[in-house]
């Protein structure tokens, strides 16, 4: 049998070489990566909030507060502690039904359909009409779609009347149902002297018959 000839050492040699190279390669490539992301990424602590820090500050992450044993807030002689959540009050079951223009905001919230927001947007529509004459008129509530007034239209009546405006020669209130060319009128007519009537409105033909039906209620006149 022969032996290993001086070719076969050459090949012998260079597999070495290469095997070598490539587990100083794979070693080095290893400590270089470990090395990076313990410069680029640091994990720190502050006031039990976790933070993961990055090379540019303005690329800190917020990861998650720790939790703490007890939940309950902190109270001193100065601060009572935080308010308590508002407990919304139960629906009114079918049938029921609630005075328009006496619910307060809480009142109207417990109508099905409407909430805080609508609560507020309903009243503050009734503190500048003076109140409404008839339920319809919550159509003209800003947001309202014939879908929520259908629902909701059932839980209401009018029980207390609307108040009226108090004109006078020096002043005429702003009113939703009052326009410019309305008010412009009614100034003329006390300026006269005269008491103004629905006869002598209709007359300067700037009122129309609508306008008639919806301010009635809110100008008792003659």
């Amino acid at each position: 049998m022969g032996g290993i000839t001086k070719g076969d050492r050459k090949v012998l040699i260079w597999l070495l070489v290469l095997l070598l190279g490539l587990i100083v390669y794979v070693y080095f490539s290893g400590q270089s990566s470990a090395s990076i992301k313990s410069n680029e990424v640091q994990s720190y602590q502050v006031r039990d909030t976790i933070y993961i820090e990055t090379k540019n500050p303005s690329d800190t992450l917020y990861v998650a507060p720790k939790t703490t044993a007890s939940s309950a807030p902190i109270r001193t002689s100065r601060y009572p502690g935080p308010p308590e959540r508002a407990h919304y009050p139960k629906k009114l079951e079918k049938g029921a039904t609630i005075d328009l223009n006496s619910a307060d905001t809480l009142l109207l919230t417990r109508v099905p359909g409407i909430g805080a927001s609508f609560a507020r947007r309903i009243y503050k529509y009734r503190e500048l009409l003076g109140g409404y004459y008839v339920v319809e008129q919550l159509q003209e509530v800003y947001g309202m779609d014939r879908e929520r007034y259908d629902q909701i239209a059932p839980f209401f009546r009018i029980e207390t009347a609307p108040t009226p405006l108090d004109i006078s020669r020096d002043s005429i209130p702003r009113h939703p149902y009052l326009q410019w060319r309305h008010t412009k009128v009614l100034k003329e007519i006390l300026r006269s002297g005269q008491e103004p009537t629905w006869k002598a409105l209709m007359e300067s033909g700037q009122f129309s018959t609508d306008d008639s039906l919806r301010l009635a209620p809110y100008l008792p006149l003659k």
